[in-house]
């Protein structure tokens, strides 16, 4: 039985009031035009960050201001949101990206700082069951796949299976949540997210040279653009995957995005475009009064713009240009 949106009204109320305090444009046009990492973090302190860079000692620290900046902001909207577990749905992600960091550092024995505070699972739980091969407390699905992995690698001893083995239960919980919560607004996010995955896989998996039988199974299922057809692709020219996709809505994406790709030989702008593309998707529900939209598309816009505050800050450490900041920074929610 669908769920009455009426009773989101508290929370979205709550999440308008959040979203005035989101960094908009002109301050993040304000941090790129600063001239030095330093400049940049004072002008983050005139907004909702200021407590945080007080307490940062080193701006090469910044990672933990902006994991903290995450984690409260995830805590907030699933204390007010009347169904939590469809935020939890949001935070999965998360849990998928801790157990590949996870893994990894066990199986190739190296340390790693990209855990990520937000998720169902505590880490310091997730890195015992990692380290102990203890997966008894994870949900069924998930601790399948756990031991699964586990057992393929002590054979194979090959990484990218991790990476697709955890990326494939992701988005399989994502699509069945989103299903079985009748939330069309969800599955519409999901399936673009997997498209888009797709797209960028399909161009790496060619430049690599790969054959048509490898890309069949590292296709993500459950997408709008159909396994088939992106493994017919594999043989054509890329050019032929912008034809392909012109009439659909992911045609000037494409366009710009495979492009640059295959005159620079780099992905960051389809990287971009694919975020901005999430955005505007997410911006037609940011008016609902009542309803599950603009709580995701709060949490989608503070993780965009956390990932602009570390392309500003990153750029102004390295010393690029203003104009090669800017080129990166994604679309804002606001």
């Amino acid at each position: 039985m669908p769920i009455d949106d009426t009773i989101y009204a508290y929370s979205v109320a709550r999440v308008k009031a959040l979203e005035t305090r989101l960094l908009d444009q002109g301050q993040f046009d304000r941090m790129i035009n600063s001239s030095s990492g330093d400049e940049a973090l004072k002008v983050l302190s005139e907004s909702g960050y200021a407590a945080a860079v007080t307490e940062l000692a080193d701006i090469h620290d910044f990672e933990k201001l902006l994991a903290a900046e995450l984690k409260d902001s995830f805590n907030i909207v699933m204390k007010i949101s009347p169904v939590p577990d469809l935020i939890g749905m949001m935070a999965l992600r998360y849990d998928i990206h801790n157990l590949k960091v996870l893994f990894k550092a066990k199986f190739l024995g190296i340390k790693s700082d990209l855990l990520i505070p937000v998720g169902s699972y505590d880490l310091a739980k997730l890195e015992y069951a990692v380290n102990e091969d203890d997966f008894l407390y994870f949900e069924d699905k998930l601790r399948r796949v756990a031991e699964n992995i586990n057992e393929d690698f002590m054979v194979n001893r090959d990484p990218q299976v991790i990476d697709l083995t955890l990326d494939r239960v992701l988005y399989e919980q994502l699509i069945f949540g989103a299903r079985e919560k009748r939330s069309s607004f969800l599955e519409g996010l999901f399936i673009r997210q997997i498209d888009l995955i797709n797209l960028k896989t399909l161009i790496r998996v060619k430049r690599m040279g790969l054959h048509r039988d490898f890309l069949k199974t590292v296709l993500l299922p459950h997408g709008s653009v159909s396994a088939d057809r992106l493994t017919a692709m594999i043989e054509e020219p890329l050019e032929s995957l912008i034809s392909m996709l012109a009439i659909s809505d992911y045609a000037d994406l494409v366009n710009e995005g495979v492009r640059e790709w295959l005159d620079k030989g780099t992905a960051s702008l389809l990287e971009k475009l694919s975020d901005d593309y999430i955005t505007t998707y997410l911006k037609q529900g940011k008016w609902v009064s009542f309803g599950l939209e603009p709580l995701v598309g709060y949490l989608w816009a503070k993780e965009i713009e956390i990932k602009n505050i570390r392309i500003v800050l990153v750029g102004k450490i390295n010393k690029l240009p203003a104009e090669a900041i800017r080129e990166r920074i994604r679309d804002v929610y606001i």
